[in-house]
């Protein structure tokens, strides 16, 4: 069974990453989904009133939790009806958006967090959106990040963009093995670098460690590596971009929240952040 960790803060960014994890539990079956709302509150505002002068007391609390516990139930139904068979929990945590998402996968096997990316012209905008990024830097799991313009697609094609530069210090091989073996889809590599001189012996070793999964090799000269990924991306017609924010990896630069927030708003398809 594979098991979906899905942050929600009842936000549309969300709830959109959420309906795209209950699509891709149907199609994957025998998949479970866990909805994580987190709902902390500090000492300080225990203490002090709220901009609208009200005290945050034991009842409001109480009152706060259930109208949480009651929304997640709501979202839960949602998602049932797009898939009937789905094995949905809901969890509520008392710690921080971060400390709770980091706490259940240390605490069970996680096989994927889901979370939406908040659009460049949000209205609705996401806390989990917001941190995204922060989530994918601390999570020891693959993080999958759904742009606010993604619709589910059947995963039949992936982008892995890589710089052909230390590929087996960059290549994170068993959980790029995990995600395609789950997955009969057609893999592209984009090498970035291409307006520079390219390591042969590098790509060799690339072409040796990928050759099971019979990959096509592709070469980009865009100036501009976000948009040219994106591009090439949409050129192919494909359902997924494979990140690697890796040591030495020129997608490190993606663990800076603007550049990652750039392409998960560019880009038309989810991208998947992974990791070893």
């Amino acid at each position: 069974m594979s098991t979906y960790l899905v942050p929600v803060d009842f936000s549309k960014t969300a709830d959109h990453a959420a309906k795209y994890a209950a699509r891709l539990s149907y199609a994957m079956a025998n998949a479970k989904i866990i909805l994580l709302n987190a709902y902390y509150v500090s000492e300080y505002e225990s203490i002090l009133p709220t901009p609208d002068m009200l005290i945050t007391t034991d009842d409001r609390i109480a009152d706060e939790i259930s109208n949480r516990l009651a929304a997640l139930e709501k979202l839960k139904t949602r998602l049932l009806e797009i898939n009937p068979q789905a094995e949905i929990e809901v969890n509520l945590s008392r710690d921080t958006i971060l400390r709770s998402v980091i706490d259940r996968v240390n605490r069970q096997e996680i096989d994927l967090i889901i979370i939406g990316s908040n659009g460049k012209k949000a209205k609705d905008e996401s806390d989990i959106g917001s941190n995204a990024i922060k989530i994918s830097k601390s999570s020891p799991v693959p993080v999958l990040v759904v742009p606010p313009k993604a619709d589910y697609q059947s995963i039949r094609k992936a982008i892995l963009a890589c710089d052909f530069k230390k590929v087996k210090e960059v290549i994170p091989m068993h959980a790029l093995k995990n995600i395609l073996s789950k997955h009969a889809l057609e893999l592209l590599v984009l090498n970035i670098n291409s307006g520079k001189t390219i390591d042969v012996q590098e790509e060799q070793v690339l072409h040796q460690m990928l050759k099971d999964f019979s990959p096509a090799y592709h070469y980009s000269d865009h100036p501009d590596t976000i948009k040219g990924i994106v591009k090439f991306a949409k050129a192919e017609e494909a359902q997924l971009i494979i990140a690697l924010p890796k040591k030495y990896s020129f997608f490190e630069s993606l663990l800076h929240e603007s550049v990652s927030q750039k392409l998960t708003i560019k880009s038309h398809v989810p991208v998947l952040l992974l990791k070893d």
